[in-house]
Order: structure tokens, then C-alpha cells, then sequence
């Protein structure tokens, strides 16, 4: 019996596709300690560099063997901690010549939003001031090329460029109480009653000091009289949870958009609750991407409850904001860089 022993033995592999990530906000490259990459193909091999850049590996006879007439689809996954994951697809077609560069390399990986809160109190007593409005206002040395919107509520869904947001007022038709709780990720509400409401209409969720706030979209009703309790179905999952009885406040409305449509400078993604458009729009309630099946209102900025303390969540997509505390014709303005490796960043004001 013979063995052959082999004592030093080097693989080499094709670079087939390559690419690279970086931050979105920053520009700068993801190290191979921030980021992977993943594929759904196991012959295909990964490599990540300390650049940002990664090369998909293989033999392209193997790989792909039937490139003519065929087409092929790879799909990657980049993921990095701190960051949402980016799906992207790469054709390899007859005509491909390797390596191919993937689509919008290099790939701008979006930060994953946090949290910020504080408090609002008297400069002159620390006492609390409740009802304070905080907003995000523009950057006056030197004006912005994108402006910063902050909602009360993060987005429901994803918005894909062109999208718009527009000023809105959301006309009274009815009110009601939930008659039981309603989760975080419902889409379906008890109500005492449905007067008022149709297709298309608003079921506004508040708490009784205005600073938790949702607009749902009506899909339709449950069966049984409008005038009576029952079930409304909407478009969007909730972002919180609310109570049943008088602890939430149920206001039925009619949206009625007004104003010019103000386009978005990005693509929005579900969860943020930052909108980055092409002017700031002074406005108590905004709708997105109006006259979409998505269309989805907000209401803007934070209101402080009675001990002064306000919250924004899902805020992101820029370095730095500048936001605005106000109650009875006194504000502070105050800029904050965002802290996006603390998922809780804390902005307080004095009034």
C-alpha cells in the first residue's frame, strides 16, 4: 500500500464577484470585522477585506456551466452589526465577463436607527414642562441640501423612491373607546362603535397626554352594524400597545391633503421615523407617500407628558440633527450628533 503525503497544498479560486460596503451616512468602508457576506450558493466561496471589499469565489465552469443560453441569479446578503442587512441580486448572463461588479457597489449600508429622549424643564426652577413640542428644524450654518423630519411614530412600511410627503388635516368624523386592548403588531381593532368610518378613513390612537400617537388606515369592517361594537381591520400593524376604556383616546377622521407634495431625497425604509426631504415642511401632520396603497399619516415631532419627558424612536439616516423645544413662544435649538453604536441617545432642554 502506497500513501502520498502532501505537505503544502494552495487552492486558488476565480474572483467571480466583486463589490464593497460602506456606511451610508459616513462614506467610510466596513472592515472585515463589521461586515459578512452571504450567498445561497454553497459552491461559492467569501472573502471580506479590511477595505470594505469582498470577492464571491469559484470556478466559473463549475459554477456556472450552462452560461449559454442560461442565466444565472446569485444572491448575497451583507450584514453587519449596528446595521440592516442588504439583499442584493447579481445576473451572470452569456455576455458577463468576470469578475462582475455588483449592482450600486459600493453598497451603502443603512445604520439601524435609535432612540432618542429627554426632558424639557424650566431653565429658571428644573421644574418639568409638559406639552412641549420637540422637532427637528434645519441646520442654519450652513443650510442643508436634505432636511431632516422627525415623526412622532415610526414608518409602517417600506417607500421606495419617488416618494412624496405631504401636509395634511384629517377632518373629524367620529369617536370611540377600544373595547380591548390593542397590541403592538395588531391590525385588527374592538371598538364601541364604527359610526363614520369607510374605506380609506383614519383610526387616530392616542394616550391622554399626546405623546404616544398613531394614525391607522381603514381596509374594511368587521360584520355587524357600523353603529354597534365591532372589529375594524387596517392597512398597518401597530407600533405600540394601547388600552381599552378611556385611557385611549379614539378619533375617527377623514384625510384631506393640502399643499404641494414635498419629495423625499431618499428611499424610506419600516421602522424609521425620520423622513430625509428636499425642503423641511411646517406641518402638525404629514402624509406619506399620499395616494399610494402604503399611504400612511404621522404626526411631527414629540410632546413632552407631565414630568417633561419626550421620546423619538427610529431615528437615523443622518449624522446630525438639530432639534427644537418649544411651549408658549419660548424654545432652545440644539444640535446632536448621533450616537448610532448607543441605542439610546439622551437630548434634554432648557426653557
Amino acid at each position: 500500500m502506497t500513501y502520498t503525503v502532501v505537505q503544502d497544498c494552495a487552492t486558488s479560486f476565480d474572483a467571480l464577484i466583486t463589490g464593497a460596503a460602506v456606511d451610508e451616512i459616513l462614506g467610510l468602508a466596513l472592515d472585515t470585522i463589521r461586515f459578512t457576506v452571504r450567498t445561497d450558493r454553497d459552491d461559492l466561496g467569501i472573502k471580506t477585506f479590511s477595505s470594505g471589499f469582498f470577492a464571491i469565489t469559484g470556478y466559473p465552469d463549475s459554477s456556472f456551466p450552462q452560461i449559454v443560453p442560461t442565466n444565472y441569479q446569485v444572491n448575497l446578503i451583507l450584514t453587519a452589526p449596528g446595521f440592516r442587512d442588504f439583499q442584493v441580486q447579481v445576473t451572470v448572463t452569456p455576455a458577463s465577463v468576470f469578475p462582475i461588479t455588483v449592482p450600486n457597489s459600493p453598497i451603502p449600508m443603512r445604520r439601524l436607527p435609535v432612540r432618542i429622549q429627554g426632558r424639557v424643564v424650566k431653565d429658571a426652577t428644573g421644574l418639568p414642562i409638559s406639552g412641549a413640542l420637540v422637532v427637528s428644524v434645519d441646520n442654519p450654518h450652513p443650510p442643508p441640501n436634505s432636511y431632516a423630519i422627525a415623526l412622532r411614530s415610526p414608518l409602517y412600511f417600506d417607500h421606495a423612491l419617488p416618494v412624496s410627503v405631504q401636509q395634511v388635516t384629517i377632518n373629524p368624523v367620529g369617536i370611540a373607546q377600544l373595547t380591548a386592548d390593542a397590541g403592538a403588531g395588531t391590525s385588527v381593532l374592538d371598538v364601541s362603535t364604527r359610526s363614520g368610518l369607510v374605506a380609506n378613513s383614519t383610526v387616530r390612537l392616542a394616550n391622554t397626554s399626546q405623546t404616544i400617537v398613531e394614525y391607522c388606515v381603514v381596509d374594511h369592517l368587521g360584520p355587524g352594524a357600523a353603529n354597534q361594537p365591532g372589529q375594524v381591520f387596517i392597512t398597518n400593524d401597530l407600533n405600540r400597545s394601547y388600552a381599552a376604556g378611556p385611557a385611549t383616546v379614539v378619533l375617527f377622521g377623514n384625510p384631506v391633503l393640502g399643499g404641494a407634495a414635498i419629495p423625499l431625497a431618499t428611499d424610506a425604509n419600516e421602522g424609521d421615523g425620520i423622513l430625509v426631504a428636499t425642503q423641511l415642511l411646517p406641518a402638525n401632520t404629514v402624509a406619506v407617500d399620499p395616494g399610494s396603497m402604503k399611504v400612511e399619516y404621522h404626526e411631527v415631532g414629540a410632546r413632552t407628558n407631565a414630568d417633561g419627558y419626550y421620546g423619538l424612536d427610529g431615528m437615523g439616516r443622518v449624522q446630525e440633527l438639530f432639534f427644537q423645544a418649544s411651549q408658549g413662544g419660548t424654545n432652545q435649538t440644539q444640535p446632536w450628533v448621533v450616537a448610532y453604536d448607543e441605542p439610546l441617545n439622551v437630548v434634554d432642554f432648557r426653557l
